[in-house]
């Protein structure tokens, strides 16, 4: 299954990025919502982890656009947030966000999480 990862920090990209593809994924990766619609036209994905804090387009918008297209409504997302706020989690279930995931990412749970959406 290819996966995306849409966090505009870099270094948290990349790190989630090594540890799927060792797990057998491919993964792409995008800084923004607009970079990773870019590789949702491109690319078949079957799963996107995105953070909730992003320039332009939070998390909770992005999904909003991505549900909004029939392309792309199927997609399972993964929101990953820092906050505590039960609101935002509660927020983005009601817009299509599968799971929030707090942040430092517990990776054996994101792990699961993604061998469950195959």
């Amino acid at each position: 299954m290819n996966l995306l990862v849409v966090d505009d920090d870099l270094s948290l990209c990349a790190s989630l990025s090594y540890f799927l593809e060792r797990h057998g994924y491919t993964v792409y990766s995008a800084a923004d919502a607009l970079q990773a619609l870019d590789v949702l036209e491109r690319e078949p994905i079957g799963l996107i982890i995105t953070d909730y804090l992003m320039p332009h387009v939070d998390g909770i918008r992005f999904t909003e656009m991505l549900k909004a297209d029939p392309r792309f409504q199927s997609i399972p997302v993964l929101l990953v947030t820092a906050s505590v706020d039960d609101s935002i989690s509660d927020k983005g279930l009601r817009k299509g966000v599968a799971m929030t995931l707090q942040k430092p990412v517990d990776v054996g749970q994101l792990l699961n999480l993604v061998r469950f959406a195959e």
